[in-house]
Parts: C-alpha cells; structure tokens; sequence
C-alpha cells in the first residue's frame, strides 16, 4: 500500500508540476508580451526624442548659419565703412599734392618727384577700385556731384558740368566722395556779353 500512496503521490506531482507549469509558461508569455509592449512604446519614445533632436539640431544650425551670415555681412560692411574713410582721407593727400603741382606749374625736378608721388597714390588707390570721375563736359547728376558754382553761358548747354572745383570718385560702382562742379546756366540778357567759364 505504501507503494500505491507513492506511485500516487509521484503521479500526481507531475499533474500539478504541469499544470503550474502551464500556468507558469502563461504567465511568462503575458509577462514577455508585457515587456515587449513595453519596450516597443520605449522605442517609439524613444524614436520620437530622436527624431525632434534631430529637428532641432537642423534649427539650430540653420541659426547659425543665419547668424553667421549676417555676422559676415556686418563686418564687410564695417571694413567697407572703415577702408572708405582711410580712402577719403588719402583723397585729401591727393588734392594737396594737385594743388601743389598746379602752384608749382613748371617741369622742375620738384614737380616731377610730386608727379611720381601722386601717380604712385592714384596706383594704390585703384588697385582697391577707386577711380576718378569723368564729369566734364557731361550733364549735372545731383547724386554724384554738388554745385560749387553757377556759370552763366551760351557756349554750353544749361546744366552742363563746365569745370571741376573738386574731383570725385567711386570706389567700385559705389560712390566714395561727390566732385563739386561748376555747372553751366543759359546767359540772361541782362547779363554782360563775356562768359565766365
């Protein structure tokens, strides 16, 4: 008998080690599917943050590149600013060095050393693009030139630049300084016969 009860015993064991093993295995696989939900949610989480760190990265380099760029534009500007107001200043060299030439109005060996020194700054200076206006004889442009004098002629037609008082020039296509001129104005009759050219 105490063979039967063992052989129960041992029967019944693997019953109920099977059956807790089904229900365990159920369990695990609830307990995996779980877990894997979990994890596919995680993921996509996840997946999302990388996504908008990325978005955001795309942002941010495009706002440096934004602020580089402007940055760039704002120092070529202040160089730009700056390199015209050394250039005005060697215009001023300039004229000096042509009013000297004119006061000493000879072919001495002075006024060829004055001519070499003013041809090598005129060099200098359009090697950087700064060019003289070519205003003579051409009709009067108020964005490029102030009216100095008022010269009443027949010889030219009215508002014709007939004399340049002070040369101007570009730097580029831009202008650096204005020319002052003379500009013709049709003779009245009551002025005198000469003309003041």
């Amino acid at each position: 008998m105490a063979n039967n009860e063992e052989e129960k015993k041992n029967t019944s064991e693997p019953n109920e080690n099977l059956n807790n093993s089904e229900g365990t295995s159920e369990n695990k696989e609830r307990f995996l599917e779980d877990k894997l939900k979990e994890m596919e949610e995680e993921l996509k989480k996840k997946e999302s943050e990388i996504f908008d760190l990325k978005v955001e990265n795309i942002k941010l380099k495009e706002n440096l590149r934004q602020a580089s760029d402007v940055y760039e534009k704002e120092l070529r500007r202040k160089l730009l600013k700056d390199r015209i107001e050394i250039f005005k200043e060697f215009l001023e060299v300039l004229d000096n060095i042509e009013r000297a030439l004119e006061s000493i109005n000879d072919d001495s060996v002075h006024s060829k050393g004055i001519m070499l020194i003013k041809d090598q700054l005129m060099k200098f200076l359009s090697s950087y693009g700064v060019k003289e206006m070519d205003l003579l004889n051409k009709p009067y442009d108020p964005n490029i030139a102030e009216i100095g004098e008022v010269v009443e002629t027949k010889d030219y037609k009215p508002n014709t630049v007939v004399k340049i008082l002070r040369k101007g020039y570009y730097i580029g296509d831009d202008v650096l300084r204005t020319a002052v001129v003379a500009v013709s104005k049709e003779q009245s009759e009551n002025s005198p016969n000469q003309n003041n050219k």
